[in-house]
Order: structure tokens, then C-alpha cells, then sequence
């Protein structure tokens, strides 16, 4: 999950992490001076409330990041509103676009063979489609065109889903996935 760039994060992550420290820190002080087992229990409990606050707090972000990555998933175009703008550099950082090419050029190269002795399904899809695939690991990496953030999430769905038609034996469905992933991928002159 990325973190950076998250409204309000600081906010949010602050008390879990207060907490979290004061229990470390009480059951270090607890464990150096052999203090009672009411402090060793108030102390761990404080180090465990913190972790199911964090627990809840990073569930925040990722609903945050959900909603932002439902909207963004309709718009086709270049415009984001500010409340998910954070959410729209996230998607189109260098970071994440080298990311994925990265994968999706690994996926295209190791899909035609099967080594021996592992278990690694072919993918007989993707190796008819490596040249596809390859274009749209070169897109992602020309960092100098802009790219949308419904296209980068459609790429990362493509990578990411197990029973999509890239893990699949079906060219044709991923033959179409990838020019429709190309064409919301790259915004039109007209955004």
C-alpha cells in the first residue's frame, strides 16, 4: 500500500503510533527495572491497543484510497478533482510506471517457457501476445507522456488478477484488454 502522498495521513497514523511507542517504551522501562505485573499488564495492553488502532487506521487509508480509485477507474480524461489528486500521482508516479513495465516485460519474457522442475503453468496467451505486451511496458516507461490514472489502474488490474485473460489461455481476450488498456491508458489530444 502506498502511503505517500495520502491526505491526511500524519493525522490519522498519529495516535496508533503514539500508543504503540509508549508501550514500547513502558515495557522496556517494565523489563529493565523488573517493575509489577499490574505496570507489565497496562504496559503490554497500551502496545496492543496501539496495533489494533493502527490496524484500524490503515483500514481508513485503504477505504480512502478505494474511493478515490473508484472515481478515477470512470474518468478516461486527465481531469481529477483535488480531493483525488493525491490518489491520481500516486497511480502516475515514475515509481509505479517502472513497476509495472517491469512486470509486465518479466511476464512477456518467461511466458513462452516452462523450466524444469517447477511448477509454473504456460502462458500460452501471453506468449502469443508478447509483442503487446511489450508495448505497453514501453508506454509506461516513456515517463515523458503522460499517462491517465484509469489507465495505469486498468494495467495494474491487468498484472494483478489472477483469473484475468493475461494469467489465461485466451489471445483473443487479452488481445483486446491490452488495446482498450492502451487506449484509456494514453489521454486523448482533445484533454
Amino acid at each position: 500500500m502506498q502511503l505517500r502522498g495520502t491526505p491526511d495521513l500524519g493525522r490519522i497514523l498519529a495516535l496508533p503510533a503514539g500508543l504503540i511507542a509508549a508501550g514500547l517504551a513502558g515495557i522496556a522501562v517494565w523489563g529493565a527495572f523488573s517493575l509489577g505485573r499490574p505496570v507489565g499488564i497496562a504496559v503490554f495492553s497500551t502496545a496492543l491497543f496501539g496495533l489494533f488502532q493502527l490496524a484500524r487506521a490503515l483500514r481508513v487509508v485503504e477505504r480512502c484510497r478505494r474511493r478515490a480509485d473508484e472515481w478515477l477507474r470512470t474518468s478516461t480524461g486527465t481531469f481529477v478533482p483535488a480531493a483525488y489528486a493525491w490518489r491520481a500521482e500516486q497511480l502516475t508516479s515514475s515509481h509505479e510506471r517502472r513497476l509495472l513495465a517491469k512486470t509486465i516485460r518479466r511476464v512477456a519474457e518467461t511466458s513462452c517457457e516452462r523450466p524444469l522442475g517447477t511448477y509454473r503453468p504456460r502462458l500460452s496467451a501471453a506468449c502469443q501476445r508478447s509483442i503487446s505486451l511489450e508495448a505497453l511496458a514501453k508506454t509506461l516507461e516513456r515517463e515523458n507522456e503522460p499517462v491517465t490514472p484509469a489507465g495505469m489502474l486498468r494495467v495494474a488490474e491487468l498484472v494483478t488478477a489472477g483469473g484475468g485473460p493475461l494469467w489465461g489461455t485466451s489471445e483473443e481476450a487479452l488481445g483486446e484488454e491490452i488495446e482498450t488498456t492502451l487506449a484509456v491508458l494514453t489521454p486523448s489530444a482533445g484533454d
